[in-house]
């Protein structure tokens, strides 16, 4: 039997940060460039170099892989917004003001809230560094004065600020920005649109004395995706008529050509460095956001069936499936080819590595909360030999929490959607939690809890612990306590001047799952056991007022008029 320290250690409050020792110099004695690229609820699964099973073909990304890293134990928060905030923080999601996202109402809505603003990002770090900084694609970080990218340390933007957008832009489907003003003239599928702008960054910057760091977030894989023949295909056709001619199937086709086009987008800019000269002076780093969507889980719509290979579980849950996603780093001629490291590293390890990486000491704090996040460079410049050192990680989401330590996990599912720290450990302490070995259990299945109580009580005090010593405010200031407060004073009874718009704000906040400020018909339509789904299909059509497949809030309100 497996054998686990009784002693808490308090790794959760404990500031974990290694110092860079020295510069990780590269060519010419400078700082490295950074090319930081991110796609969206793309499962471990779907990632061949990580499961030979996969329809999925991606030879750019498993080149990196096979030259580079590959950890194949990455661990994350289950959601876009959440997930990139640990990334760019090095802080859990609990601390850095992002704990359920940020309230994705349309662009310039109020109350579109992002990272704390006491809380200093990577971007901004590199950039107080001298680096060059751009960000291309999707930011999902905060919408609000301060906290839009140009805000945040980048020097240049070209994207979008929600978490989604349709892949074909046009002139009439377009939230696209260009520094802090809408972008108009840019039209074209988003994954060549994002790798066309991050390529003129890369380019323009090469020659300059400062270091580039390239930040690329595609929307790839996330929805909308085409579930209905009659409509386009999301991905260029010829890319889907790639995965059909060998077999996929017309539920896979669209997801499956999406990530095959993302790859070979991410193959040109490889093939830049390698033309500009500075491949051997880049670090290259490929991750996802989190698990990919699943249709059991229902997330995103339900209808866009992501590959989580081995694992339960998917986006916006905390089983392995939301938790365990693709990590690659590359530096050619500085990092070990083919190393596949199994240490269980997270999120927050991102923030600590690319600072190290660029010669910048970890901080032990940011803002009011420590920094979680651990440099992987020592473990990978050693070829592995240098292990991370065992540590509570803790993800939470809704209150879906995931507590893992080696091989043993604690999970549940309390469903508490509250900052109020104090009313999700009362009720951790009145919930019996689920604990897995994952060396024996990668799908979740065995509850151990009553086999192991030392291992159990170890882990759920250490979540406990955690949670009372949250310094978290909201970006805009105020307390999540006291807006828990508020919200739980006595409704009046005085009638309301307009309950329809009231009715129709709840009913797009419980509809929109994934957050990202649109409904999109699966999501409108829900769980279709019983429903008319014809009868709301049309009428999703008839709101639909601009025909792109997504329903804003204002359309939904122009519908009810």
């Amino acid at each position: 039997m497996k054998t686990m320290r009784i002693t808490v250690l308090l790794l959760t409050l404990i500031p974990i940060a290694i110092a860079a020792a020295e510069p990780r110099r590269g060519q010419g004695d400078r700082l490295p460039n950074i090319l930081f690229i991110v796609s969206d609820d793309h499962g471990w699964g779907d990632l061949p170099s990580n499961w030979d099973k996969t329809e999925v073909r991606l030879p750019t990304l498993d080149a990196l892989a096979a030259q580079g890293v590959r950890f194949s134990k990455y661990h994350t928060v289950p959601l876009c917004g959440p997930s990139r905030a640990c990334m760019f923080t090095g802080q859990y999601s609990t601390e850095n003001g992002m704990w359920r996202g940020p309230g994705q109402q349309p662009l310039g809505s109020p109350g579109y809230r992002g990272i704390k603003r006491d809380v200093k990002m990577l971007s901004e770090r590199l950039s107080e560094a001298g680096y060059k900084t751009g960000a291309f694609g999707k930011w999902h970080l905060g919408a609000l004065d301060g906290e839009v990218p140009n805000d945040r340390g980048f020097d240049e933007f070209r994207g979008f600020l929600a978490g989604a957008h349709s892949y074909w832009i046009t002139e009439k489907r377009s939230r696209i920005m260009h520094n802090r003003e809408p972008d108009r003239t840019s039209q074209g599928h988003a994954t060549e649109l994002f790798t066309g702008w991050a390529e003129k960054f890369i380019r323009e910057n090469t020659a300059k004395d400062a270091p580039f760091f390239c930040y690329l977030s595609y929307n790839a894989v996330h929805g909308p995706l085409r579930t209905d023949k009659s409509k386009p295909a999301s991905a260029p056709e010829a890319w889907v008529k790639k995965a059909t001619d060998r077999g996929v199937s017309f539920l896979r086709s669209d997801y499956v050509a999406i990530l095959e086009h993302m790859d070979h987008n991410i193959g040109k800019l490889v093939n830049v460095l390698d033309e500009l000269g500075i491949a051997d002076n880049t670090l290259i780093v490929f991750v996802s956001d989190n698990g990919g969507c699943t249709m059991e889980e229902g997330a995103a719509g339900g209808r866009y069936p992501g590959n989580n290979g081995p694992f339960s579980g998917g986006k916006a849950t905390t089983y392995q499936g939301g938790l365990n996603v693709p990590l690659l780093m590359n530096w050619k001629g500085r990092l070990p080819q083919g190393l596949v490291s199994e240490d269980e590293v997270m999120h927050c390890d991102i923030f600590a590595t690319l600072l190290d990486a660029s010669g910048i000491p970890v901080p032990k704090m940011n803002g009011k909360n420590p920094v979680r996040g651990m440099s992987l460079m020592p473990h990978m410049l050693s070829g592995g030999k240098k292990n991370i050192p065992e540590r509570t990680m803790i993800f939470e989401l809704w209150g879906n929490i995931g507590v893992r330590k080696g091989d043993y996990k604690l999970w549940s599912q309390i469903g508490r959607n509250s900052p109020d720290w104090d009313v999700q450990i009362a009720e951790l302490k009145k919930t019996d939690l689920a604990l897995f070995d994952l060396s024996n259990d990668v799908a979740e299945k065995n509850d151990l809890r009553t086999k192991l109580p030392d291992v159990y009580d170890s882990l759920k005090k250490e979540l406990i612990d955690h949670l009372a010593n949250i310094n978290t405010e909201y970006p805009g200031g105020g307390s999540p306590k006291g807006l828990q407060k508020e919200k739980s004073k006595p409704q009046t009874t005085t009638p309301s001047p307009a309950p329809k718009r009231r009715s129709q704000d709840q009913f797009f906040k419980n509809r929109d799952r994934n957050e990202d400020g649109v409904i999109t018909l699966e999501e409108y339509i829900g769980n279709p056991k019983g429903r008319n789904v014809p009868a709301l299909s049309r009428r999703f059509k008839k709101i639909d007022s601009n025909g792109d497949g997504e329903l804003l809030l204002q359309e939904l309100k122009a519908e009810g008029k």
